[in-house]
């Protein structure tokens, strides 16, 4: 059983991770601007393949739901949420991204039985509230006329998440390693095809492109992101209670939030402040009272740009 308090150690690898992934979002608003949201997730999941690919272990009678998986965690999850941010604020996306709680816990009712109270069941309504609130503002400095548009992209990458994390609570005798690994892998078969198809200008794109920024980007999102933070995160998930990990989510939005106001301009005026606190709370009402629960101790907590489900960490 984990420590019930985390020393300095754990606290500056949690404040870490935090800030790569709260950072993040001023990573990939910058990198989508710069070419196709298809083409940098392509870019960015041939990456992860390349640095795991030690990790690739094909087993025999157990890869089909693996498949099924990586589908969730690396390609749809991506294609949703590089579009969505695309069209949507960097501050806007890291509201929305936050329904995965919601919808893990909704899931969890459907798939696994679980019986929820009012408390959760008004932390849901509050989290997709809020985030309708924050869908309808008018007050960004970018993509005014298609930040609905953005949120609900991200709201869908949230949901093929949360369904990933179902998937991922079926699957035995992975180590986190070999499936974040797989995912890369699946990523890259399906998103080049589609980056080449549904974006036929994305290599011109790609040429004329500031290739310094490209590559930053893509090598931030790919180690930082998911090489790095994901292994720290499954280090903290072994040695802490998921009680003491998940609540990062929200530490994480509120980064996002102020790192896309101070490097992207972005303005976050009074509706947008309201949207955001009542999905916030909606969130925390909803992780508070299901950290013993299936929803979160077996689909997990982390909800951050590309961050899979806490359960991947329980494969080890």
């Amino acid at each position: 059983m984990g420590s019930l308090h985390l020393n300095a150690r754990e606290l500056l690898v949690l404040a870490t991770i935090c800030v790569i992934w709260g950072f993040h979002y001023v990573v990939l608003k910058t990198g989508v601007e710069e070419i196709p949201a298809l083409l940098y997730a392509a870019m960015r999941m041939s990456l992860v393949a390349l640095v795991m690919s030690p990790f690739l272990r094909w087993r025999p009678g157990r890869m089909g739901p693996l498949l099924l998986a990586g589908l969730c965690f690396g390609v749809l999850n991506y294609a949703f949420l590089f579009n969505g941010i695309k069209y949507a604020t960097g501050s806007a996306a890291a509201i929305a991204i936050q329904l995965y709680v919601p919808f893990a816990t909704i899931l969890s009712i459907v798939f696994l039985g679980e019986k929820v109270g009012w408390r959760r069941t008004l932390g849901i309504a509050l989290a997709f509230g809020g985030v309708a609130i924050v869908a309808l503002t008018r007050e960004h400095t970018s993509a005014d006329a298609r930040i609905g548009i953005g949120v609900g992209l991200v709201a869908c990458s949230a949901l093929t998440e949360a369904v990933g994390a179902i998937l991922v609570k079926r699957l035995v005798g992975f180590k986190p390693q070999e499936m974040l690994a797989w995912f890369g892998v699946i990523g890259s078969v399906c998103l080049w095809p589609a980056a080449l198809t549904f974006e036929p200008g994305a290599l011109s794109d790609l040429r004329s492109a500031e290739l310094g920024i490209v590559l930053g980007a893509v090598a931030y999102s790919a180690l930082g992101s998911s090489v790095i933070g994901h292994t720290a995160y499954y280090w903290l998930l072994q040695r802490l209670p998921v009680s003491l990990v998940a609540p990062s989510t929200l530490i994480t939005t509120l980064l996002g939030i102020a790192f896309s106001v101070l490097f992207l301009g972005e303005q976050v005026g009074p509706p947008f402040i309201i949207g955001a606190l009542m999905a916030l709370a909606g969130v925390a009402i909803v992780l508070l009272r299901s950290l013993g629960s299936p929803a979160i101790k077996n689909a997990g907590g982390a909800a951050a740009p590309g961050a899979p489900p806490a359960s991947l960490a329980e494969k080890k």
